[in-house]
């Protein structure tokens, strides 16, 4: 059985590249710069307000011109779209509560060193808070076990 890897990544690789991946960028890129650019200043939602920083502090490391413009319309769909919209705000929020379960569980590991190993304009090696609370979690089934009972406990 393929898996999807090597599907994309070997089997039909320029397939992908050509006939998938550009078209989509290209069509994301247009339909989102549809959207009034979000700042500061224009935005007044907590969690449009708080992706903003986010955004930020990812350009301040991501250093690929050519993939540029498809996260610049990713946060603006991220942004726009449940800075105005209760539902998708509370999708999203759902995805990102999986997320951390996932995390808690220990089936998300933490970035391998090195990584992002190409147009990172950071050592890939300095770690956030971020790295530090994934590696407790896939490292520590002790801390992975006291999380899951405290969010059990909450629920």
């Amino acid at each position: 059985m393929t898996t999807i890897s090597q599907d994309i990544l070997k089997d039909r690789r320029q397939f992908f590249i050509d006939k998938v991946k550009a078209p989509i960028m290209k069509a994301l890129i247009i339909l989102a710069n549809r959207y009034p650019e979000p700042t500061r200043e224009n935005v007044k939602d907590p969690y449009a307000l708080a992706w903003i920083d986010i955004w930020d502090k990812f350009f301040e490391m991501e250093d690929n011109p050519g993939r540029l413009p498809l996260f610049k319309a990713i946060r603006k769909v991220m942004i726009c779209e449940p800075g105005h919209d209760p539902y998708y705000r509370d999708r999203e929020l759902v995805i990102l509560e999986l997320l951390f379960e996932a995390v808690l569980e220990g089936k998300v590991k933490p970035r391998s060193l090195d990584h992002p190993q190409d147009c990172w304009k950071v050592d890939p090696n300095k770690r956030g808070l971020g790295y530090k609370f994934m590696l407790n979690c896939f490292y520590h089934p002790e801390f992975r076990e006291k999380m899951k009972e405290e969010l059990n406990a909450s629920k």
